[in-house]
């Protein structure tokens, strides 16, 4: 009966745009490993269709994480922050260190077969995350420093001031700007395969 109310209870739109985001998330990786591997050209179309995708297809998937995280958490005090950080630990570190573990240990061995060389284990866990899993990552430590909402009064103020520092990050000229526009001129940013 449970498991009736939370069907009852998913929002179909947000399961749709996960949909159409992983769907661009397969072809991204597939073009990017066909071409790295010359089985592609890395041609107009190409550079095209990545540079397209990666405008929103990663933004969509922090949309609706922020979207649901706002909707069915609060976090209101030291307490519920707390409890936030255990579930949010087993919901996205368990696969995070289970996959980047396995893939880990399969580019080691196969070291010679793949495209692109890892590190150390604890580097590539704690500060290098691996191509796909940096998702995870990234979204845990958001979730870490992202407070609830209580209205939509409080909402908006917060997000004032998250598009105010990301301004300033922006226009703060000197390293910060240069370090983005580097960061975000790089062939394939973070979703390298």
């Amino acid at each position: 009966m449970n498991k009736q109310i939370a069907v009852k209870t998913r929002e179909k739109w947000v399961d749709d745009i996960k949909v159409i985001a992983c769907i661009l998330v397969v072809l991204g990786h597939f073009f990017q490993s066909m071409t790295k591997a010359s089985i592609m050209p890395e041609n107009d179309l190409y550079k095209w269709f990545n540079t397209t995708i990666y405008y929103f297809h990663v933004p969509l998937f922090f949309i609706c994480s922020g979207y649901l995280y706002q909707k069915y958490s609060k976090v209101n005090s030291l307490g519920r922050w707390r409890r936030n950080v255990a579930k949010k630990m087993l919901a996205l570190g368990v696969p995070y260190a289970t996959f980047t573990t396995a893939t880990w240990v399969l580019k080691k061995v196969f070291s010679s077969s793949v495209n692109d060389q890892i590190g150390g284990l604890g580097d590539t866990l704690f500060f290098h995350p691996t191509a796909p899993y940096w998702y995870l990552y990234a979204l845990f430590f958001i979730f870490l420093v992202t407070p609830t909402f209580n209205s939509v009064k409080v909402a908006a103020a917060g997000l004032v001031v998250a598009l105010t520092a990301k301004g300033l990050f922006l226009t703060g000229g000197g390293t910060a700007f240069t370090q983005y526009q580097q960061f975000s001129q790089t062939k394939f940013g973070l979703c390298s395969v």
